[in-house]
């Protein structure tokens, strides 16, 4: 799916490079740009960035990795050569290309990594396809053909932007992009399996069954890196299991046994922080939690209701209500204005939710302990 979808992005960022009229030395560089974007994911994709943390003190995400990794491996430098691995990286960082106009910088960049890329527009149609969805479907054809630029402004920036003709082409990829997040990407059988998942790695760095000291970089250090993208490219769904199941009678064993048996932990609660929760500092609470208060807040209720640590998990989200995380550009009358100027589709408040997962046989207890911790008097799911 992964090498699918690095094909499919240089596929679609082609369509837009010719629609947009790009010469072909800067086709060609956007055409790798897109193919490489994601050759920085490890095992279970964007998962495994929350693994890396704990040994980076920071979030080293896939896209950092990518660049990295497009200028140490000497096969892709090889390949590319020295020019163009610097150009596909500075369109991947958003930066100058040095002998290029810096409006083809910019709008280089935004057909990679811009509110209307490519790699939103083959991801959502993708994902929609293989799961037998329709929510992420959208007239990608209609869509490109109304892509347009904006004219240089005072910084020698241009943008890509949709034509006013492309107006409903493009609302229709905004909802799908929604739907595709409140239906698919935040179901609970989802949110359960991954949050099962990462319970396993965290478990498995505890354990040392996962060498965490080998999956810190410092990137400043040429050595360090080069280890680092040793050890890391190694890594993959298979190995990352075959590391776990070496010790089968292991707690982090014993979790995956049940991912891959589809056993997941049940949904217990499902509740709207902002609606359900009365309590104006336990609402706070629940909406800023971030990954290491989720962990507390699941043990404390594991400890409450008589449960092992690893049979509650605690999750909460935040669904992008606004449909889109960036501003779209609309060419309106000559001038280049945001989509949501004229957009019926104009919240920005984000829908959060809050899940429980646990035992079946444990609902009531769950139920009644959360519902006494955030003073809520009915959290059935």
């Amino acid at each position: 799916m992964r090498f699918e979808h690095s094909l499919g992005v240089l596929h679609v960022a082609d369509r837009i490079a010719r629609q947009l009229e790009f010469g072909d030395g800067v086709r060609r560089v956007v055409r790798m740009a897109g193919l490489l974007h994601d050759v920085g994911h490890g095992p279970f994709s964007h998962l495994f960035e929350s693994v890396l943390r704990t040994p980076n003190g920071k979030e080293n995400k896939h896209d950092i990795i990518s660049m990295m990794l497009i200028r140490e491996d000497d096969d892709i430098r090889g390949i590319l050569g020295d020019d163009t691995t610097d150009q596909v990286i500075n369109i991947l960082k958003g930066e100058n290309v040095d002998g290029w106009k810096e409006s083809a910088s910019t709008l280089a960049h935004d057909v990679v990594s811009g509110p209307l890329d490519a790699y939103r527009m083959d991801y959502l149609r993708r994902d929609s396809y293989h799961i037998g969805a329709m929510y992420g479907q959208f007239d990608l054809p209609r869509l490109i053909s109304a892509l347009t630029k904006t004219p240089d402004n005072d910084k020698n920036e241009s943008r890509v932007c949709v034509s006013s003709k492309g107006k409903d082409a493009v609302e229709n990829y905004r909802l799908g992009r929604y739907l595709m997040h409140a239906q698919v990407y935040k179901h609970h059988a989802r949110i359960a399996g991954d949050q099962m998942f990462l319970m396993v790695v965290r478990m498995a760095v505890y354990e040392k069954i996962l060498p965490a000291e080998r999956l810190a970089v410092d990137a400043s250090r040429k050595k360090d890196r080069k280890e680092f993208l040793k050890y890391y490219t190694g890594l993959d769904d298979h190995s990352l299991y075959d590391l776990v199941m070496a010790k089968p009678n292991s707690t982090p064993a014993l979790i995956l046994k049940k991912i891959r048996r589809r056993q997941l932990l049940k949904r217990i609660i499902e509740i709207f922080p902002e609606v359900e929760i009365s309590n104006h500092q336990s609402r706070v609470r629940v909406m800023k939690m971030e990954e290491n208060d989720q962990v507390e807040m699941a043990r404390e209720i594991a400890k409450g209701v008589g449960c092992k640590e690893h049979e509650v998990i605690c999750h909460s989200v935040a669904i992008p209500a606004r449909l889109y995380d960036a501003n779209i550009l609309l060419m309106q009358k000559g001038i280049p204005r945001s989509l949501d100027d004229f957009s019926p589709f104009k919240e920005v408040k984000d829908v959060h939710k809050l899940f429980v997962f646990g035992p079946g046989e444990k609902k009531k207890a769950v139920e009644k302990y959360v519902g006494d911790m955030l003073g809520i008097e009915q959290v059935n799911a």
